[in-house]
């Protein structure tokens, strides 16, 4: 496992909660029976991804920038 800082791992884990969170939802409604609206669904969608990606844009910053400092010891 990578050695990344509690910051990024806290922030990882707030981004995938959120993303956790969107995708309940939205199986919730699929569920229910009640129809969000196109655009909401994907705003939803859109948000999860986006949620997503930053969390791995963050792990791979923070795995380099842990590598770069490993190599200049």
């Amino acid at each position: 496992m990578a050695n990344i800082s509690l910051d990024a791992i806290d922030t990882i884990n707030s981004k995938l909660g959120q993303a956790n969170a969107i995708s309940i939802l939205l199986v919730i409604e699929c569920d229910s029976g009640s129809q969000l609206n196109d655009e909401l669904r994907s705003y939803a969608l859109s948000a999860i991804s986006d949620l997503v990606s930053d969390s791995k844009a963050l792990f791979r910053s923070e795995t380099e920038r842990k590598r770069l400092q490993d190599e200049n010891k």
